[in-house]
């Protein structure tokens, strides 16, 4: 998102070409800096429309989200991301997606709903984008206070799909707030999974990435994308969604890590 905005920049004639290429070298890993440049440089109605634009499915992947939206959907799991578009969302009824800060509570907490921390395209105002957006947001007490209830509530367990900025900072939040002191996420276990992709000789990659993850009992699952690439994660959820199915109407909490300790 962050590289293509500042493409935008460009083809529209907003900046020019060493502008483009020092921008996009000099803050390769910071694409919430490279957003807030955008921001800045293209106004606010522009910045929206390209933003929008920039949210679309690649026609090479139309075929392939919805099939791996319906595996997550019948999980029957609650769904908070931080994903700004509503390809996901779109299969949720109106009254269960929440965008809203201030709608951020438990009463949101249930089966079939969907929390967009970061908000929703269609509603500009609620985006949590830029560095101030982002800074704003995560010194709101209130926000703040509702992360807490979820990571710290023993009746939920995680699972982390996706690698994406936003997803890792979610997880720099919890390890920099809570891997250490009273209060801290170590002191529960089971309760968080990410999903990883990896090449089958990564073994020792993947031991790293755990160690960066073990500072909150994060569990990292390696999923192999040697044949497939990433299209191997809708496989992973297919066939959770099954084994889910073919247990019925049981404790969710253990059939979900009965299942995870399975691939393990």
């Amino acid at each position: 998102m962050a590289v293509s905005l500042i493409e935008s920049c460009y083809e529209l004639e907003a900046i020019d070409y060493w502008a483009r290429e020092n921008l996009l070298t000099k803050y390769a890993i910071s694409p919430r800096k490279l957003i807030t440049i955008a921001k800045s440089i293209l106004g606010e109605k522009k910045y929206l429309e390209v933003l929008k634009r920039t949210l679309q499915i690649w026609p090479e992947r139309k075929g392939k989200l919805p099939n791996l939206f319906n595996n997550l959907l019948a999980l029957n799991a609650i769904y908070i991301t931080t994903n700004i578009d509503d390809h996901f969302s779109g299969l949720f009824e109106k009254k269960d997606v929440h965008f809203e800060q201030n709608d951020f509570s438990s009463s949101v907490l249930k089966p079939k709903n969907i929390i967009h921390l970061h908000g929703i395209i269609n509603n500009p105002h609620s985006l949590v984008l830029t560095i101030d957006e982002y800074v704003e947001r995560y010194q709101n007490n209130h926000f703040r206070k509702f992360l807490e209830y979820i990571f710290f509530n023993e009746d939920y367990c995680f699972l982390f799909v996706g690698y994406g900025v936003d997803e890792m900072e979610i997880i720099d939040f919890m390890i920099e707030k809570y891997s250490t002191g009273p209060e801290t996420l170590k002191k529960l276990i089971y309760r968080y999974y990410i999903l990883l992709p990896f090449f089958q000789n990564e073994e020792t990659l993947m031991r790293y990435e755990q160690f960066y993850f073990d500072q909150i009992n994060m569990t990292v699952i390696p999923y192999a994308i040697n044949a497939k690439g990433y299209d191997q994660l809708n496989e992973v959820i297919a066939t959770w969604r099954e084994e889910f199915e073919k247990q019925g109407q049981r404790d969710e909490f253990y059939i979900f890590n009965k299942i995870i300790e399975k691939n393990l």
